[in-house]
């Protein structure tokens, strides 16, 4: 409840007379000045003497003091005056406004909110400032729908959390086992939460959506101790997010199956060997490979889900999909072969290339507890594909994990010193000559040192290529015919390539 509201309802029932109003933040509590505190909370409105404020270098932003005693009263910014007879009656009449009246005006500012801007974000920063402290929100599944940045989270474990988007199967786990957690009843109860790794207090509310429990609201103390009024607001903001949730994120929270939960969770770090015990009885093709999805076009995650999700499960037959770090994760059947060929491949380009998508390819593996190994495969594909072939939108693993490796080392501006000298000699004679040799021998190489392939690749006689070879070897002093040195040259063009200096 914000100042000039609470101020005009005790004004009904006792004399007490607004001095200054400004800057308002919401009340969730009430306190007496007591001469000793060193400094006061801006969302807690006080009572007393101004003489108690004497020696304080800060003042309250809200305050009730008694008239007649003015020092120091023209600083405070919100600010009403009571006779000394009707103090402790206005402390009285003010707790009992802020518990029977304070929760339904907070839920109708924060429905309000979340109907002007239909964003979980908005809602929960509004609430988070009332609160005076951080917030989150999370699914179920313990990802990160929406923190606070109004008040940002400082705690270090869930600081990570938020960094990555959700949290690790170590981490939920360990939350499971805390007692509140267990004992914690099938409502909007709020309860703490708190835990020996972090010094920070909390408080956490189950949020629902068509009475099923679809996540939680969790609040973490910072500069705003925690009251007994916290936990009333914050039963208050779960209400207000399963409120918008009905109202504009119901797509979110759609019921997966057993399959999505199962990938979902080996992503986040389940150990293999859980996965028979946990989900007996999921079958699976003998034969899998992993996507990585990526939309270029973002639409919004009912596009996404209503949209996408269905046309490449049409495409892929039989596959499982599940949603990680902004990406589709699918695992995909191999009926025949070790990779996706004919008619679905044909039919999965015209998806991308309709829908406008970027997706990696991992290589096949035999059991579904690999799926998060081979997924990590999909997505450095489709990473580098990015990169370094941004016009291919369905980059294969295999076509990319020497470059994969190359990303793996410590320090990669040492990598140049292990590509072969000839390549160096080469660039400087085309950059002198105005030739094409360096790119000439890349060619051939690529070309399985076919004289044929390679001089139709770049459209010249046989006979002209035979001579450029010959020119090549003489300027480098290399040995064509030599495996091994075939071999470093081929790696040296991955490295120039990884680099950017392959032009």
């Amino acid at each position: 409840m914000k100042f000039n509201d609470l101020i005009t309802k005790i004004a009904i029932n006792l004399p007490i007379t607004k001095a200054s109003c400004e800057n308002q933040a919401e009340i969730i509590d009430i306190a007496l000045i007591d001469g000793r505190q060193n400094s006061f909370q801006g969302n807690i409105l006080y009572f007393g003497y101004s003489s108690q404020l004497a020696k304080s270098e800060n003042l309250p932003c809200h305050c009730v003091l008694v008239k007649d005693d003015k020092a120091r009263t023209d600083e405070i910014k919100n600010l009403a005056l009571v006779e000394s007879s009707e103090l402790f009656s206005a402390v009285n009449l003010a707790r009992t406004l802020m518990k029977n009246s304070g929760g339904g005006l907070i839920y109708e500012e924060l429905v309000k909110r979340a109907n002007e801007t239909r964003d979980l974000q908005a809602v929960v920063n509004t609430a988070s400032i009332m609160l005076g402290n951080s917030l989150i929100f999370s699914d179920v599944n313990f990802k990160i729908l929406a923190h606070s940045t109004s008040i940002p989270v400082t705690d270090d474990l869930w600081k990570d959390n938020i960094r990555r988007g959700y949290c690790s199967y170590d981490f939920i786990k360990a939350v499971q086992q805390l007692k509140p957690i267990q004992q914690a009843a099938h409502t909007t109860d709020v309860v703490e939460v708190s835990c020996t790794e972090s010094p920070h207090r909390k408080l956490s509310s189950k949020v629902f959506h068509n009475g099923i429990q679809v996540g939680f609201i969790l609040m973490i103390e910072g500069e705003t101790p925690v009251t007994p009024e916290h936990m009333e607001i914050l039963e208050i903001v779960s209400h207000v997010i399963s409120y918008t949730i009905t109202h504009y994120f119901a797509y979110l929270f759609q019921t997966g199956t057993l399959y999505q939960q199962l990938l979902y969770e080996l992503l986040i770090g389940a150990p293999p060997e859980n996965i028979p015990i946990c989900f007996p009885g999921l079958e699976f093709a003998s034969k899998l490979i992993a996507l990585s999805v990526f939309p270029i076009r973002y639409l919004g995650e009912r596009h996404l889900k209503d949209h996408i999700v269905p046309a490449l499960k049409g495409v892929l037959t039989g596959s499982h999909v599940t949603y990680h770090e902004g990406k589709v994760a699918v695992l995909v059947p191999l009926l025949k072969d070790d990779c996706i060929e004919g008619e679905q491949l044909k039919a999965l380009q015209n998806l991308v290339d309709n829908e406008h998508l970027r997706i990696g390819v991992s290589n096949a593996f035999d059991h579904v507890e690999s799926f998060a190994k081979y997924y990590h495969q999909a997505v450095s594909a489709l990473n580098l594909g990015k990169r370094l072939q941004p016009e291919n939108l369905i980059c294969d693993y295999i076509d990319y994990q020497f470059y994969d490796l190359l990303d793996h080392v410590d320090a990669p501006s040492r990598l140049g010193l292990f590509c072969h000298p000839a390549l160096s000699i080469l660039r400087q004679y085309d950059r002198k000559n105005e030739a094409s040799l360096y790119s000439t021998l890349k060619v051939y190489l690529n070309c399985g040192c076919s004289i044929k392939r390679a001089s139709e690749k770049l459209f010249v006689h046989r006979n002209s290529l035979a001579y450029r070879l010959e020119r090549i070897v003489e300027i480098s002093h290399i040995d064509l015919d030599d495996a091994y040195i075939r071999f470093l040259l081929r790696m040296s063009y991955l490295i120039d390539c990884y680099k950017g200096q392959d032009a």
